[in-house]
């Protein structure tokens, strides 16, 4: 007999029950505390590979493994969470500096503790590594001292292509010059040697989640909120006041999301332009080839300096870089075709299948404006035309020279008028600009110059970075609009919480994350 064999039956089974939701929350605890736990995207600093906004059925859940990479660490291109690494306190929900502008520590122990925020970025820098960041790419050093741009994994970079142009996906948008007509799903597209068909569409490092955006013609005034009209990035046309106007035409026009918390702002409407408007070396073209006649070529001239492109004969194909041919093959009468320059590498995919790739110098898209056109003496027929671009990190932060910010914001801080709140951030920020230089530099700021404690580092081989022991650098994929590494410098290993692995709320967006 059991002790509780005398105990009524209701007892013994109320005891049972209990015992059993005891064990399975111990259970739910230990996993996750140490295997899967969700977790809720706060920012739109990674979309479009996870959606974080303030509405719970438009930001993405997502399960993390904490127990993987406790064996085998964190690698290059994992989407990682993280404990925010610079100390704060609760403010509303969100966070403030744990120092004041005064210097006092704000957070009180058991009554006001340290808040740990999470954040969700991309591991781009492990500890040791030796890198830089240009031209929106990043350069790793190799054994012989040399630098490399860093290739993503083919998964990853499948997952990360970003579609910026789709033939019918808005009615009457056909931005090519002479040369290209649409017939249905088609383009038919027929060049001559002095008359190429250039895609017209600037290849600026644009993102806009589709839906509502403001906008605004740009010399009006910041105070002008403009309209509000539906678009996203294949879809760009709208209506202003009688007349149309581009998303991609940021010059001409000023735009502000209005779908996201953390970027509906004035301070984030007063940036976006700027922070948009780099160009992009890295694109692809997809389609497939219906019918050639002569031999039309398919070409990306990055200003004067680089080029490359591929010529369709009825059952060949040619790629030239820098007008030499450096290779050339058989095709089928139709063919799915993929070609495009990524990561200093020229590729063509026929059908699935690389059937070429050649490295190629390094080229800043922003000092040498890339354009896509169609060239040579023939025609072509396409169906499926779509042309996407690759992750781009935007020159912020350490990437750039922050003495103007700097400069601004302790010049409010000398006016005052400020709330506590607002002075504690603004000094934080002063004092986040010149620590970081420390950091990234390897010195002591009383040893840096007021130039060094503000300008760009990190930006091509002379000034290299070494990421430290135990270290990360972290970035989001929407780049102009990611609070990350270069904002506030390196992530401590001890700060890691896991691996994201998948979407699993909403329902609509569930899907494996790369």
């Amino acid at each position: 007999m059991t002790p509780e064999s005398h105990l009524p039956e209701w007892q013994q089974k109320f005891n049972q029950f209990c015992e059993n939701w005891l064990y399975a929350f111990l259970v739910a605890m230990v996993i996750r505390h140490f295997c899967l736990e969700a977790f809720q995207i706060p920012t739109a600093s990674m979309e479009p590979m996870l959606y974080g906004d303030a509405a719970l059925l438009k930001r993405d859940q997502v399960v993390v493994d904490k127990l993987t990479p406790r064996f085998t660490g964190v690698h290059r291109w994992d989407v990682t969470v993280f404990q925010y690494p610079r100390p704060e306190v609760e403010e509303g929900g969100d966070g403030r500096p744990a120092l004041s502008a005064d210097g006092h520590r704000l957070d009180v122990p058991l009554l006001r503790p340290l808040f740990c925020r999470n954040f969700v970025k991309r591991a781009i820098v492990l500890p040791g590594d030796v890198f830089y960041i240009s031209g929106g790419n990043l350069y790793l050093r190799q054994d012989d001292g040399s630098f490399a741009c860093a290739t993503k994994p083919n998964k990853v970079q499948e997952a990360v292509w970003l579609p910026i142009y789709r033939h019918q996906e808005q009615e009457g948008y056909l931005p090519w010059s002479s040369g290209v007509s649409a017939q249905g799903e088609a383009l038919r597209i027929t060049t001559t040697v002095s008359a190429p068909a250039v895609f017209t569409q600037p290849l600026r490092n644009l993102y806009l989640k589709p839906g509502p955006v403001r906008v605004a013609p740009l010399l009006t005034s910041e105070t002008d909120v403009g309209a509000t009209v539906e678009a996203s990035l294949t879809k760009p046309v709208f209506s202003y006041g009688g007349r149309l106007g581009n998303l991609w035409d940021l010059d001409q026009w000023r735009l502000r999301r209005v779908t996201t918390r953390d970027l509906d702002s004035g301070s984030h409407g007063a940036v976006m332009n700027p922070l948009m408007n780099e160009f992009v070396t890295d694109s692809r073209w997809k389609f497939r080839l219906t019918e050639t006649s002569g031999a039309p070529a398919l070409r990306l001239d990055l200003g004067n300096k680089a080029s490359c492109a591929v010529t369709f004969t009825h059952d060949a194909w040619q790629v030239t870089i820098d007008n030499q041919q450096v290779g050339t093959g058989p095709r089928a009468s139709t063919a799915e075709v993929a070609f495009g320059r990524c990561d200093d590498v020229v590729s063509l995919r026929l059908d699935g299948i690389e059937v070429f790739r050649q490295v190629v110098p390094a080229c800043d898209g922003s000092l040498h404006r890339p354009r896509w056109s169609w060239i040579g003496d023939g025609a072509a027929t396409v169906t499926g035309a779509t042309l996407e671009r690759d992750l781009h990190y935007t020159a912020r932060g350490f990437l750039a020279n922050e003495g103007a910010d700097k400069a601004a914001v302790e010049a409010g801080l000398r006016a005052g008028g400020l709330d506590d709140l607002s002075r504690d951030r603004a000094a934080d920020q002063v004092f986040r600009i010149g620590f970081l230089r420390e950091q990234m530099r390897w010195q002591e700021k009383d040893r840096l110059t007021a130039a060094q404690r503000v300008d760009r580092w990190g930006i091509s081989p002379e000034t290299a970075i070494t990421a430290p022991p135990g270290c990360y650098l972290l970035l989001g994929d929407n780049s102009p609009f990611s609070l990350d590494s270069r904002m506030w410098g390196w992530v401590p290993e001890e700060n890691l919480r896991g691996r994201a692995l998948a979407v699993m709320f909403p329902p609509a967006r569930w899907r494996i994350i790369r």
